[in-house]
């Protein structure tokens, strides 16, 4: 009896190792086709075999069958103050300068811009000239019903309240989640980067200025970020490449009323890109200024006004917003060698402003946008 259970052991254990190999080959992706090859039944009815299946998804790796694609819009100095706080006021609407802009503003994922006037509770400064700015908390309505998710805080009006005024706008800011950039508590603070994630593409910004409070630049402090700390601008922009897909520089620098930059803007701007800066948008000499493409990547001097009352020349009710259209391969944050990989700029679409009534911007007609191109040496309203 003991030798026949032996010998049945023996035998299952032989069918068990025989089984095992056929089981093996008919599972191995890279068997000869001249064999057979063990099959799944697909839903729609179609045979695939492992081997096929392994090929078709190193294939969908390489090659994605739609992109994934962002845009945002970038416009230039946005002050909420003076006038344009009396405007408000009068309408009772806090939009109401965004009234004749909000339905382009409302084609991009997000916008962006530089916030002239620190943001008060309650009422702020209405009417007026005065230089120094504070713009009401109602005024913060306008800005998230049309998309501005990050503002540049850097610019010569940053502390017209006080380091105080610059700690309530940016609590008011946080409270509705509108990143800023450039001034903050400290120099950490102030050079820290916000970003934008849409549709799997991750934009950053970073920002600058040539003056920390009203003063044509003389005086430094530790709240606004400076457009001379080159180095501060290399380091920041080496340590943001790993988390950005997308990388743009915003400085509010140059010469007021005129149409080239000056020398500090220039410097600025290409060490932005030099240490790997996407693109560079400027404000601050209330014109629109020329454009640069350097080392492949465009640098905007400076957008111009967007939400202002200078209404006593024709060039300071003039600006330019910019439309930004980023794409990047579906499914590819990391490339097979593991690099992280960044956002391709498809195009820039140029789109005149206007400024009508002490605050409120319109788009430029045609002949209207064809003079204002042609002031900066362009014709085409699209960029690549």
């Amino acid at each position: 009896m003991n030798s026949i259970r032996w010998k049945i052991l023996l035998g299952t254990l032989f069918g068990i190792a025989v089984l095992w190999g056929l089981f093996q080959r008919q599972f191995d992706p890279y068997a000869s086709s001249s064999k057979k090859a063990y099959t799944f039944q697909r839903v729609a009815g179609e045979d695939r075999t492992l081997t096929q299946y392994y090929q078709e998804g190193v294939s969908l790796g390489k090659n994605p069958t739609s992109p994934a694609k962002t845009s945002f819009i970038a416009v230039g100095d946005i002050m909420l103050s003076r006038n344009v706080a009396q405007k408000i006021k009068d309408a009772k609407d806090p939009a109401a300068p965004f009234k004749n802009i909000s339905s382009l503003l409302q084609t991009a994922n997000f916008s962006f811009g530089n916030l002239e006037s620190p943001i008060a509770k309650g009422r702020g400064t209405a009417g007026g000239h005065s230089m120094v700015f504070a713009a009401g908390e109602d005024s913060i309505q306008g800005l998230t019903q049309n998309k501005f998710m990050v503002l540049n805080l850097a610019n010569n009006h940053a502390l017209d309240q006080g380091t105080q005024g610059l700690t309530t706008t940016i609590e008011l800011l946080d409270a509705v989640k509108i990143h800023h950039v450039g001034a903050g508590k400290d120099p950490q603070a102030a050079w820290a980067a916000a970003k934008q994630e849409q549709n799997g593409i991750t934009t950053c910004f970073i920002g600058a200025s040539y003056a920390s409070i009203n003063d044509n630049g003389k005086t430094t402090n530790t709240y606004v970020a400076r457009i001379e700390d080159v180095s501060q601008l290399r380091l920041k922009l080496d340590a943001m490449k790993p988390e950005c897909d997308f990388t743009v520089v915003t400085m509010h620098a140059g010469t007021e009323y005129t149409r080239e930059p000056n020398k500090a803007q220039t410097a600025f701007a290409r060490a932005a890109i030099d240490a790997g800066a996407d693109l560079v948008i400027g404000a601050h000499p209330h014109w629109i200024q020329t454009i640069e493409k350097y080392q492949g990547k465009y640098i905007f001097y400076s957008l111009g006004n967007f939400v202002f009352d200078q209404m006593w020349s024709q060039e300071t009710r003039e600006g330019l917003a910019i439309k930004i259209n980023l794409t990047k391969p579906a499914g590819q944050n990391f490339g097979l060698q593991g690099q992280k990989a960044r956002a391709d700029l498809e195009n820039i679409e140029l789109l005149p402003v206007v400024i009508d009534d002490y605050s409120t911007p319109r788009l430029a007609d045609a002949d209207e946008s064809q003079e204002i191109l042609e002031k900066i040496g362009l014709k085409e309203k699209i960029l690549y």
